[in-house]
């Protein structure tokens, strides 16, 4: 059985995180660099127990308007046509993001408060985009089948652990044998200058201001030298040279000036991102003692966010007061729509709740969490069918949200509809590459007793076609799920 030590691309470098088995046999150097269907298994794999762990932050707001800064760089990046990408939120604190296998883009929470425009949160993704887009992970697995280095940490677990301690995380990576971290190093700093100058295509050819990469660095580079114990993790495994910066800055010199307005949504989802994060008392408290001038554009944002962490500690009426004063002065939004629907929904006026998620999707038919709103509320409110009807609807335009099937499946339930309530639970699972979980649900539905033959039948194939997938991932994985391997051998 062969093993290959596995990466991350953080966007200040290289992390080592694990062995892999049974990856494909990767041969001479031509024929070193993992398939694309390689490389989204693997991350898909990853994927999996990041998004099951409690520092994954899927909140529908912050995700989607993640993605659209990510979406805008890609529609003008020729090196990314046909090749898919996922950009996703993780709580922590900690200044960092890191590109995986397959497309998957994770940016921190912490990074987001960090990022004072828009064009400096592009700047970071449009660097990890190059990651992905120039295939540095298989590169790197290729220098490492030369080289044969120790073995580090768990990917999903290398990933998730700063939250509760980073230094150690780091520690034990930069830890290791010196003159291999060298050669890692020598050879990432060429990624790094790659991600850096295509990045900075991606910024002006997409609109962004390209000088917000420099700007951003620079920044994470003077928090490291305040911040001797706790610098950004960014700059753990490799600092942002003098001479990186220096080549960035070059680059922009011949770049002509012109200012970049933000989105309105940029600062209304930091401030709820703030107000999301931590404990409810912690988010409010982020709020207290700040001057909240409706009349000063600027923080109506923060006027915003306070509202939402008062929702989120239970002050009903108080959040409502509070959104209702940002509102009167500002243009209509569907952040402001979304959290008075829940409001109001909260406060156990489901019709009254249904009826404002209707007039706010008439206006933004595609906005997830007012449609996640409607549905629920639809629920609470006993009107399964209509729900039901609702789910449908939106399963036409994207069959790719599992949280449709989990609406569905709650939709089954109460009408005690069981073989489809675990069916729609299942196919939930398996849109988080859970198939376990997933098979569990299957099974669960085949001795619920209900359903016709059809749907019966249906639900055996399922089960056999899922049986196969997971005997055929045993054989390669020696039993055991590629991730729950490398745990084990965490350091």
């Amino acid at each position: 059985m062969r093993r290959i030590l596995v990466i991350l691309l953080t966007a200040a470098g290289l992390v080592t995180l694990g062995w892999a088995y049974d990856l494909p046999d990767l041969g001479d150097s031509s024929a070193a660099v993992f398939s694309s269907q390689d490389e989204r298994a693997l991350g898909r794999e990853i994927m999996s127990d990041i998004r099951s762990d409690s520092a994954y932050f899927d909140d529908p707001e912050s995700v989607d308007f993640l993605n659209s800064v990510g979406n805008r760089l890609l529609a003008v990046s020729d090196d990314a046509v046909g090749m898919r990408f996922e950009f996703f939120l993780i709580q922590d604190p900690t200044l960092n993001a890191f590109a995986m296998p397959g497309g998957y883009v994770g940016v921190h929470t912490g990074l987001m408060l960090a990022a004072e425009n828009e064009s400096e949160l592009a700047s970071v993704l449009a660097h990890e985009i190059s990651h992905v887009t120039q295939h540095h992970i298989a590169r790197m697995i290729e220098a490492q089948e030369k080289n044969m280095p120790f073995s580090i940490a768990a990917m999903a677990a290398a990933i998730l652990a700063a939250r509760s301690n980073p230094d150690a995380s780091m520690g034990a990576i930069l830890g290791a044998q010196a003159g291999m971290v060298q050669s890692q190093l020598n050879f990432s700093r060429d990624n790094e200058r790659e991600a850096d100058r295509l990045g900075i295509q991606r910024l002006i050819k997409s609109g962004y201001d390209p000088r917000a990469m420099m700007t951003f660095f620079s920044k994470l580079q003077r928090f490291g030298r305040f911040y001797e114990g706790t610098s950004p993790a960014y700059l753990k495994t490799h600092p942002l040279t003098t001479e990186r910066l220096a080549e960035i800055q070059d680059r922009l010199l011949n770049v002509p000036y012109r200012q970049v307005q933000d989105r309105p949504d940029f600062q209304l989802i930091r401030a709820r991102i703030a107000a999301l994060v931590g404990t409810p008392r912690e988010a409010l408290h982020y709020f207290e003692g700040r001057t909240l001038d409706p009349k000063r554009p600027e923080e109506r944002p923060l006027i915003y966010g306070k509202a939402v962490a008062l929702w989120r500690s239970g002050r009903l009426d108080e959040a409502m007061q509070m959104l209702d004063t940002v509102r009167a002065v500002s243009p209509p939004n569907a952040l402001f729509d979304s959290l008075a629907a829940a409001i109001v929904h909260d406060q156990g006026d489901y019709a009254k709740a249904i009826g404002m998620y209707q007039a706010a999707l008439r206006h933004y038919p595609d906005q997830r969490a007012l449609n996640y709103g409607y549905i629920g509320s639809l629920l609470d409110a006993h009107r399964d069918q209509e729900a039901l009807a609702a789910v449908d609807n939106r399963l036409m335009l994207t069959r790719s949200d599992y949280r449709l099937y989990n609406l569905q499946a709650r939709a089954y339930a109460h009408e005690d509809k069981q073989l489809l309530s675990h069916e729609a639970l299942a196919q939930s699972y398996l849109l988080q590459d859970n198939l376990t979980a997933a098979l569990d649900q299957l099974q669960i539905a085949q001795r619920s007793g209900g359903g016709d033959f059809y749907e019966n039948s249906v639900v055996e194939a399922r089960i056999k076609d899922l049986k196969k997938q997971l005997a055929a991932k045993g054989k390669k994985g020696g039993g055991s799920r590629l991730s729950d391997h490398l745990r084990d051998h965490a350091l």
